[in-house]
């Protein structure tokens, strides 16, 4: 399915997230050919630290059908999504450069994984003072936040679509001067809480700074010890008051945060973030997490530089990840075509544009110069890559995944069911479905129904019927 082979590396991971979150949402059994739950320890909650020998893959979404992260493409049917607030969160709810931590089983050789836990991490939420198209920045709670020709749109074309007071979140990765390079911008209706992340400066008794914003702490819960130049999440009842952020929880990101959490050594990991510095003596911090390099191998060019998008893997010894591999940014892209990738039906096509896994697709290009002799028609089930050009995707390749075999040819979908006439016969976002011989988790055949939202794996077979082999009943997002 893909281009890059790597040595084959088999990851398992413990879980994330709170034994209070577990209670709340409950996780889901794991799938590997025996019908048997055997997922082992239970996930512990947001923030939470990961098991020695666990792995944590932390980045922008940049694809579905599966959740696709870092290059890694994980099965998510029966794994527990939630937020970083504890709150459950369903595949709908998420979008291309939303900043996620996946915990379970990946392997490297086919970039093939089983999640057995999605952790949405919230960006910087506010509302807009300010934009400046020409830079590709804005300002968002004192924060400058910037933007590149791979930042996604939500609810705006682009830059130039926002408005000054509009509320807005903010997903992306720290740079080295403590502003966000952001990997995705969603216009928001309204916000119930406001939240940053950031460096502290000019640190009293009572205030910080971060960024612009003075940020009142004195009422706040402050979890961990506050000092200069930490990284700290920050959240807020209402927005700021003459430049001053009244905080009602300040949490301090350690030295072995990573995306929030914390890591044990031994584990394995694998993240996304902006190269704060070239390598002093092979050392550089990414995103704030120190990364020793001299010993990786480095894809896509010959050297690291300031400012650069990259992606790590290695081992993290309880201070420094230990990385085997680093992958400039554009790397990935030259491989495969695209930074993005989608796996899923056809949902709705209108001219040269089509909706696929709640993604709009242009397929414009590739029938100009001939590579695609038509728009697939609904319910055809395909791969897409592309890159995403503010909130639509510009298709680069489309292939035709009927009858699919061999490695990677399961896929998923997810949605809420439609034209119901029995478990062997309904519909999924223009999809004709079979789950009659299907694995059930958390319900059963005989709570489908239309309206149900489900998560379905499997593959379309030559008579483009999807035949699922598990599904699972998301409980609590019906109509």
């Amino acid at each position: 399915m893909r281009c890059m082979k790597k040595p084959g590396l088999v990851w398992t991971a413990l879980a994330l997230a709170s034994a209070m979150m577990l209670a709340a949402c409950g996780g889901g059994g794991s799938d590997h050919g025996n019908g048997n739950d055997d997922r082992g320890a239970a996930p512990v909650a947001g923030g939470g630290t990961l098991a020695p020998a666990a792995t944590l893959v932390a980045g922008p979404i940049a694809g579905f059908g599966s959740v696709i992260v870092n290059g890694v493409r994980f099965s998510s049917v029966g794994a527990e999504l939630v937020d970083d607030d504890g709150l459950a969160v369903n595949l709908a709810q998420l979008k291309l450069g939303m900043t996620v931590r996946v915990s379970g089983e990946a392997d490297e050789a086919t970039q093939q994984g089983t999640a057995r836990q999605v952790e949405l991490v919230h960006g910087t939420r506010g509302l807009l003072t300010a934009v400046n198209v020409a830079a590709g920045t804005l300002t968002l709670l004192g924060q400058t936040v910037s933007t590149n020709s791979a930042t996604a749109y939500q609810g705006a074309a682009g830059l130039a679509g926002l408005t000054v007071g509009q509320p807005l979140e903010v997903y992306g990765v720290l740079q080295a001067d403590g502003s966000l390079l952001a990997t995705l911008i969603e216009v928001r209706t309204a916000l119930s809480t406001v939240s940053l992340s950031g460096l502290v400066s000019q640190l009293t008794a009572t205030s910080f700074r971060v960024g612009d914003l003075t940020v009142n702490y004195s009422p706040a819960v402050v979890s961990g010890v506050l000092g200069a130049g930490q990284r700290v999440k920050i959240k807020a009842a209402s927005g700021p008051v003459n430049h001053v952020l009244t905080a009602s929880a300040v949490r301090v990101l350690g030295a072995d945060s990573v995306y929030g959490s914390s890591v044990t050594a031994g584990a394995r990991l694998k993240l996304k973030g902006v190269a704060e510095a070239a390598p002093v003596n092979g050392v550089l911090n990414v995103s704030g997490t120190p990364v020793n390099v001299s010993k990786a191998l480095v894809r896509g060019g010959a050297a690291i530089a300031a400012g650069q998008f990259v992606e790590v893997t290695g081992q993290w010894d309880g201070g420094v990840l230990q990385a085997t591999e680093v992958e400039l940014d554009g790397y990935r892209e030259s491989q495969i075509g695209g930074r993005n990738e989608l796996y899923g039906a056809i949902g709705s096509v209108s001219g040269s544009t089509v909706v696929v896994d709640g993604v709009t697709v242009e397929l414009g290009a590739l029938l100009k110069d001939g590579r695609l002799a038509q728009v697939p028609a609904v319910g055809r089930y395909v791969e897409i890559k592309g890159n995403l050009v503010g909130s639509t995707l510009q298709a680069t390749r489309v292939e035709f995944k009927n009858a699919s075999t061999g490695v990677g040819a399961s896929f998923e979908q997810y949605g809420q069911i439609s034209g119901w006439v029995s478990a062997a016969s309904f519909r999924l976002n223009g999809l004709q479905v079979d789950a009659s011989g299907a694995r059930f988790e958390h319900g059963s055949a005989a709570s489908l129904g239309n309206g149900v939202y489900v998560e379905i794996k499997g593959a379309q077979n030559a008579s483009g019927v999807f035949v699922a082999s598990k599904v699972e009943v998301k409980n609590g997002f019906h109509d």
